[in-house]
């Protein structure tokens, strides 16, 4: 008897349909898969043999046969064992075949029968609801990924027996309606802003960025405060909106990544050693896996100690910056993972620390300080929308009793102007300032007739690119929603100028752009 069951390997983030046909006919017992397996896949053998049995069940001892189709594509991963076992129980007539067509089937096989939890249950789930399917068959560990997805009827299976007795109608599916995502707390979270003494230029453009999803670059000598700025950017971010956290999720479940197997409700905050490898920091390996620009999906990605990044690792960034999503080329297929990330870098400005200090002594050579300044190409630079300098504060500053602004309120400001900007750009894939994909003259059609020309003169004296420009722009815009205010002036304007750091200016070094020495600093 022929027997077909719908089931999905894991590419990437997204779930691959795979048609899982079994056949049992006469002659020795045997167990033969076929259609490009992986290691795992070929050892379920013996996984599913002992669970059908340990189940209560008969194994049947004829010839088995099962096709997994299509069969130029590699099938990796354990989650691929209850559909087949489901699909030899169905050979022998133990659950019903129409019963069983109607589902999604996935998960992992013990001994003795139980069904543990698999990567990428929440992309399973969006493929059975693109499929038309009415639900999906999942291990109880899983459950909460699965009922992201609306209009699906999802079964969780504690153990093989469970399954079979859900599908023969024994046991009513216990779950089947969608109860929606977890809830997300609404008050910031981990460390507050208030703790942050002095810096009011930091916190401002920690502000702006957190607003319009711009990318922050931070100098300063050590123990200025840069990572203590940079730690407190959750705390001010707005909520995760229903889609964002699916797509969110969705990555950390098809990876594995913690918090997985439970779901991610909080925008995530990464940081990366300066020796992660370009595969670990934008992703890579055969099969490719998401790095961490991926992992900080819909949050925040901290690179503490910028200058000591490889160069390829930095210029990797690049393209993603721009794009919100990176492709990575096999033999074969192309895997997509989506990296909408907000960038914060902080970084000194000498190896010794001390350039850009009032009190200290920088001791690096000439030389020195011209390679470090090499350390940045133009093009990177020229992608962050903000850079301040971060000025260390005196002792009677460190002891004072009274911090700034707390989180809580900062929060609430860049909230309201997301709204701003989620109406804005309704019906478009983006949703912020700094990653709106439309054309200059749309960015400053609201600007008033002095903001356009201020911000053409200053940018020739400036020696702005023409991609300078537009961050310049749209973090104008981002100022004025700060304010409320519906068109931008040229304070707004002035003050975005101000972010805009076209080169790397370190004490000692002449500038190698002409018009650098007059860029505003902040």
């Amino acid at each position: 008897m022929l027997v077909r069951v719908l089931a999905s390997t894991i590419a990437g983030i997204d779930a691959v349909p795979v048609e899982v046909e079994t056949d049992i006919s006469k002659g020795l017992p045997s167990y033969t898969i076929v259609g490009l397996p992986g290691g795992a896949v070929r050892e379920s053998a013996d996984r599913v043999r002992a669970a059908i049995r340990n189940s209560g069940l008969r194994f049947p001892g004829r010839k088995i046969t099962i096709n997994l189709a299509p069969a130029d594509l590699r099938k990796d991963g354990a989650l691929l064992d209850l559909p087949i076992a489901l699909s030899i129980l169905c050979a022998e007539g133990v659950v019903p075949a129409d019963a069983l067509g109607k589902f999604l089937v996935g998960g992992e096989l013990s001994l003795d029968g139980s069904v543990k939890a698999v990567r990428g249950v929440l992309s399973q789930a969006l493929l059975a609801w693109q499929t038309g399917l009415s639900g999906i068959i999942v291990p109880s560990a899983n459950c909460e990924e699965a009922e992201l997805v609306s209009g699906l009827t999802v079964i969780p299976a504690e153990t093989l027996r469970e399954a079979v007795a859900a599908l023969s109608g024994e046991v009513p599916p216990q779950r089947k309606k969608r109860r929606g995502p977890l809830p997300v707390p609404g008050e910031p979270h981990g460390p507050d802003l208030r703790d942050v003494v002095g810096q009011p230029v930091a916190r401002r453009a920690l502000e702006i960025a957190a607003t319009g999803g711009h990318a922050l670059l931070l100098f300063g000598p050590p123990g200025c405060g840069k990572t203590m700025l940079a730690e407190r950017m959750p705390g001010i971010l707005p909520d995760f909106e229903e889609d964002g956290v699916l797509e969110t999720a969705k990555i950390y479940s098809a990876a594995g990544e913690p918090p997985w197997p439970r779901l991610i409700t909080r925008r995530p905050f990464r940081t990366a050693h300066h020796s992660v490898t370009p595969a670990g920091l934008v992703g890579g390996g055969n099969p490719p896996r998401p790095g961490e620009i991926t992992f900080a999906h819909g949050g925040v990605l901290f690179l503490d100690e910028f200058s000591e990044f490889r160069r390829e690792s930095r210029e990797a960034l690049r393209q993603p910056l721009e794009s919100g999503e990176i492709r990575i080329a096999r033999a074969g297929n192309v895997y997509r993972f989506p990296c909408r990330f907000l960038l914060v870098a902080a970084t000194n400005l000498c190896p010794c620390g001390g350039a850009g200090h009032p009190k200290r002594i920088c001791r690096c050579s000439p030389p020195v300080l011209l390679r470090f300044s090499q350390k940045f190409s133009g093009p990177l630079l020229d992608r962050f929308d903000l850079s301040v300098t971060v000025a260390p504060l005196s002792g009677d500053d460190w002891s004072a009793s009274s911090g700034g602004e707390e989180s809580v309120a900062v929060h609430r400001r860049v909230t309201a102007a997301r709204r701003v900007q989620s109406r804005r750009f309704a019906g478009h894939p983006f949703r912020t300032n700094g990653t709106a994909g439309v054309p200059y003259s749309e960015m400053i059609s609201s600007f008033s007739p002095e903001a356009r020309t201020f911000l053409v003169r200053a940018a020739d004296r400036m020696v702005l690119s023409g991609r300078g420009i537009g961050k310049a722009a749209r973090v104008a815009r981002t100022i004025a929603d700060l304010a409320s205010e519906r068109n931008v002036s040229l304070p707004h304007v002035a003050e975005a100028l101000q972010y805009r750091l076209p080169e790397i200016s370190i004490p000692g070094i002449e500038e190698r752009h002409p018009g650098a020495a007059s860029s505003p600093r902040p």
